[in-house]
């Protein structure tokens, strides 16, 4: 498991190496560590911290011996993945009698569930091992994705989040202090987020609490003691929430930022497999959809003129999304392929363009063909044209939005 050892503080504060001041960068060392030494590792601190209770009952900590406490260092086992149904068959079963909207598999529900592959922590759980003061710094969830969280104890966790329309100041604020808001690590500062009128939800999550973050919530989480927590990714078939995915999509690329979650991929899916009547939804995803035909269209088109022939190569399921390995943009159907240190790797056309000026050997794939994208994107547009005015089965609604299916 990986391992982040960081230095014990409160949660209201962060302060630099020195103890000098507070900052908002929450610096982190990475490690690693078996799963069972871990747990040895939490049950010793669960020991020291009920010999300190006992030898001290008064036990206000918060001055000088809070202080000398804050300058512990200690370990934070994240991301233990939890996807091996054979393994972890049990404590997968049990997730299965939640609400079906918070399970990690539920297709009528988890717009997450159309990717068409596996993404670690997103659409399948993780485990995260905490003694008291292990930090998860601020964030936003991937591509804007809800998230669901259950402590499973012994002890608690402390939650601090932001609304989404604040999103943007706390990301001025982290240009500030000269930290990426996206892929930085950052611990806010309560009385600056105070004094630039951002309100703070604060609240603790106790042994068996479910945490739900909406989408776009920005939000960090401290242990106060020890307890171990499951989390996964879920993503409401909403108009809003394909919404807000689609735009930090767009925004990861203007940043140069890698999109976790490969929205063109999962929008072709959403498209073949749903048949979803929720007007706003429907013309969000026709709009992707148009531009992404069009794109594959004038990308064959412009090959063709150049005299580049395009291998079929076809798509295998469970087969991951592709990203280019130069702009890290997601590659959807015609995938550019060199072969670098005996691996074949895969370029958008942009840079495969720039490689073909160095005259390095360059193919293009398609994995999909021009018939069958067309097929889909027409599937989509003709039930929604014709059952405009039909009354329709409702079976989800959550944020005030409408998920409906015939």
């Amino acid at each position: 498991m990986e391992i982040r050892e960081q230095v014990l503080q409160a949660p209201d504060e962060n302060w630099d190496p020195t103890f000098r001041k507070q900052v908002w960068r929450c610096e982190s060392e990475r490690s690693e560590m078996r799963i069972h030494q871990y747990a040895e590792y939490q049950t010793s601190v669960l020991k020291e911290l009920q010999e300190e209770a006992h030898l001290n009952d008064c036990g206000d900590e918060n001055t000088a011996s809070g202080r000398k406490r804050r300058k512990k260092q200690l370990k934070f086992g994240t991301n233990v993945d939890l996807s091996d149904k054979a393994r972890w068959h049990v404590q997968l079963t049990e997730i299965e009698k939640l609400p079906k909207f918070i399970q990690v598999a539920c297709p009528e529900a988890n717009l997450l569930n159309y990717v068409g592959h596996t993404i670690l922590g997103m659409n399948t759980v993780q485990l995260y091992m905490k003694v008291p003061g292990c930090r998860t710094p601020g964030h936003q969830e991937n591509n804007n994705f809800c998230s669901v969280n259950i402590n499973i104890g012994p002890g608690s966790c402390e939650w601090f989040a932001v609304h989404n329309q604040y999103w943007g100041a706390i990301h001025t604020l982290c240009e500030k202090h000269k930290l990426s808001f996206l892929v930085g690590s950052w611990w806010p500062i309560l009385e600056e987020l105070e004094r630039h009128k951002i309100p703070v939800y604060r609240f603790t999550q106790c042994k068996g609490d479910v945490v739900w973050i909406n989408p776009g919530t920005v939000h960090w989480v401290q242990a106060i003691s020890v307890c171990n927590n499951i989390a996964w990714n879920s993503g409401p078939i909403t108009a809003h929430q394909f919404r807000m995915a689609w735009e930090r999509y767009l925004w990861n690329k203007i940043q140069n930022v890698r999109s976790i979650v490969p929205m063109v991929h999962l929008s072709w899916n959403l498209a073949r497999r749903v048949r979803c009547m929720d007007h706003s939804l429907v013309t969000q995803l026709k709009d992707v959809l148009e531009s992404s035909f069009n794109h594959c269209q004038a990308l064959l088109s412009s090959l063709k003129k150049a005299n580049i022939p395009v291998v079929w190569h076809g798509r295998v399921k469970g087969e991951s999304s592709p990203c280019c390995a130069n702009c890290l943009d997601e590659v959807f159907n015609i995938l550019f392929v060199t072969s670098q240190n005996n691996q074949y790797v895969v370029f958008c056309n942009t840079c495969a363009g720039s490689l073909r000026k160095k005259h390095t050997p360059i193919s293009a794939l398609q994995q999909y063909s021009m018939e069958e994208l067309e097929e889909t994107l027409q599937q989509l547009i003709r039930p929604a044209v014709q059952d405009e005015h039909k009354p329709s089965n409702i079976i989800i609604r959550q944020d005030g939005h409408k998920s409906i299916f015939q």
